[in-house]
């Protein structure tokens, strides 16, 4: 089958067929979504990953223990857990200190023809979603997260920082928390999508710091990091959604002096996404912006980088 792969360089293959193990389906994939994290392991971001790339992905059911499951179409959460530590125990297989991760850590990845899961990891989804949404469930999972780790509601001011895919998933998902929401970022044509959604937006280079109870910084620059730790209020909440590139230096005293909540923030329950595209009907279609087919994978990832793009879609089957 034709796949995706990295093994210090990025190349379109053709690998065997993934055999599913008891208790895994084996899934047809149609789509599959090329997320930042995959571009960051071409970089080196996971050097010990040698495999087939890709989390975000829709398929159909082809095999499966159970023959009712066939033809039906699913996505699927990304961390595989034990099912027996700690954190696994406690309904968090996120966290889970054994978990191989798709297409990330110690498991092939969803861009590919094939790709075998855990039949629990899998996730149906309905008929009422059309594929140009589902195809963020997993994205939209992690910006859901926020809302499982803080309050937020029409009491609260919230400064979000940044305009890339998550950033734009994450203003979508506050905007229907009543808070008064002010994104920042440095593409024009990137803020003209949420704008047009009634939400408002800064370009950076206008900014007037000002304080808010809440910043979440999703650019994984450390110059955002910096604004935003000087742009919450006293015992304010600061949320990180976006890993860095190395380290940086930052004075915690500000953390300390103005109690400062800190708070990491990662994948999220893809109950909660399936859920919200029922519920808001978001029409993400104006976050795609284009799609390729799998044959054609090396340019799709090469316009995946460009500063102006948004989602690239790997069309599979």
């Amino acid at each position: 089958m034709k796949a995706v792969f990295f093994d210090g360089a990025l190349k379109l293959s053709e690998v065997e067929r993934p055999e599913r193990s008891d208790n895994e389906v084996l899934i047809r994939v149609s789509h599959a979504g090329i997320c930042n994290t995959d571009h960051e392991i071409t970089r080196g971001y996971m050097p010990d990953f040698n495999g087939i790339l890709g989390h975000e992905f829709l398929g159909y059911i082809e095999e499966a223990d159970d023959s009712s499951l066939i033809g039906r179409r699913v996505t699927a959460e990304i961390n595989l857990s034990c099912g027996k530590c700690e954190f696994c125990k406690k309904g968090l297989g996120r966290h889970c200190i054994n978990r191989s991760v798709l297409g990330i850590i110690n498991k092939n990845g969803a861009m590919a023809e094939y790709v075998a899961i855990p039949q629990e990891n899998v996730f149906e989804i309905p008929s009422s979603i059309p594929d140009t949404d589902a195809i963020f469930i997993e994205p939209l999972a992690a910006a859901l997260e926020i809302l499982d780790q803080v309050v937020i509601g029409k009491e609260h001011s919230v400064l979000l920082i940044g305009d890339g895919k998550l950033a734009l998933l994450i203003a979508r998902v506050m905007s229907t928390t009543g808070c008064s929401l002010t994104v920042v970022g440095k593409h024009p044509e990137k803020l003209g999508l949420l704008e047009d959604l009634g939400i408002k937006t800064v370009p950076a280079g206008t900014f007037k710091q000002s304080p808010f109870d809440i910043v979440i910084e999703a650019s994984g620059n450390p110059s955002a990091f910096a604004l935003g730790l000087e742009c919450v209020k006293p015992r304010g909440t600061f949320v990180l959604k976006s890993t860095y590139a190395g380290g940086f230096v930052f004075n915690p005293s500000a953390v300390v002096v103005n109690e400062i909540t800190l708070m990491g923030s990662r994948c999220g329950r893809f109950e909660a996404a399936i859920k919200f595209l029922q519920m808001h009907k978001p029409g993400l279609e104006t976050m795609i912006s284009r799609e390729f087919p799998i044959d054609d994978a090396l340019e799709a990832f090469a316009y995946s980088a460009r500063p102006d793009s948004l989602k690239v879609v790997l069309r599979i089957a």
